[in-house]
């Protein structure tokens, strides 16, 4: 759960859009996408295929910072932008994206967290 709540991407490209996971990125061809949600805590792309899991990234709100700052929280900013290029084609980049814009797989980060997690508990153990 630790790496896709850090280390969460998604790419845009002329097809669509590009999620990165645990296994390896997904992709979500623009006619596809069915709705683009976000609460208060959490973004979520679902899709109107049956075989697309929906994908979401929670963040928690520090409303102290977004009244103080002005700051927008990123997961309003990213759905609001995601919204513009679904429903504006003109809007959408030109080009598709290439393998390594895509993103990684999370896979060798979320190994990384469990090793270390499995440390520490042994340790204090």
């Amino acid at each position: 759960m630790a790496a896709p709540w850090r280390a969460w991407r998604i790419t845009a490209d002329s097809a669509g859009l590009w999620f990165n996971g645990l296994r390896g990125p997904r992709h979500l061809p623009w006619d596809e996408i069915r709705s683009v949600p976000c609460t208060s805590t959490e973004l979520k792309v679902d899709s109107r295929r049956a075989s697309f899991t929906p994908w979401s990234a929670a963040a928690p709100r520090r409303p102290w910072r977004e009244r103080r700052f002005g700051a927008v929280q990123p997961h309003e900013r990213t759905a609001s932008e995601i919204t513009a290029l679904w429903r504006d084609p003109s809007l959408r980049p030109s080009v598709p994206a290439d393998a390594g814009r895509r993103g990684r797989p999370l896979w060798p980060l979320a190994l990384a967290l469990a090793a270390g997690w499995t440390a520490a508990l042994l340790f204090l153990w």
